[in-house]
């Protein structure tokens, strides 16, 4: 029978990340699920998640896109 120490060290490694990226992950893919937010909630999350920019500039942009 097996510790539960044991049980642990057979598991592979999970990837961690910050509770906030997390959070703003989970938050995205719900807003995709959404009917029109799908092109919003994928920019959105490539500013904040990906390139880490918090601006208003940049969020702004990508909540209001371009029509053309």
């Amino acid at each position: 029978m097996d510790t539960p120490e044991q049980e642990k060290a057979s598991e592979p490694p999970t990837k961690v990340g910050s509770v906030s990226a997390t959070l703003l992950g989970e938050f995205f893919d719900v807003l995709e699920q959404e009917e029109g937010f799908a092109e919003i909630a994928s920019t959105l999350r490539k500013v904040v998640l990906n390139d880490g920019v918090f601006t208003e500039t940049a969020i702004r942009a990508s909540l209001f896109l371009d029509p053309s």
